[in-house]
């Protein structure tokens, strides 16, 4: 795999560690208010084992289906942000740089195809 998908993977990977270990402070930097115990649990569920283990699946695999995958994630929330700044008029700072950051960590990790044989 290229270094780039790989940097990309790590990328997850570290989100979803910052997810998992301090959801309450993702909660603040996101603009979210977890109700709960059980918002709080989402949280980590969401933001954090699930970026984390996406991220660890495509640095221990090295597969390039799975590089494909999560970039096209990544990409579809951006492209879901990015609709959200148009459909709801949401063009807060965050939102614009949560597209930026979406897209690039997908396209990161679809730089796979670049080297597809």
């Amino acid at each position: 795999m290229t270094v780039i998908a790989n940097l990309g993977a790590m990328l997850t990977l570290f989100l979803g560690s910052l997810g998992l270990l301090f959801p309450k402070r993702i909660c603040r930097l996101l603009g979210i208010n977890p109700d709960g115990p059980l918002g709080v649990s989402e949280l980590r569920a969401t933001y954090g084992g699930f970026f984390l283990f996406l991220g660890a699946g495509c640095l221990f695999t090295q597969s390039e289906a799975a590089f494909q995958v999560a970039g096209t994630a990544w990409c579809g929330a951006a492209l879901a942000r990015l609709m959200s700044v148009v459909i709801d008029k949401s063009r807060s700072r965050e939102n614009i740089v949560g597209f930026f950051v979406e897209a690039i960590i997908g396209l990161m990790m679809l730089s796979v195809l670049l080297t597809s044989s």
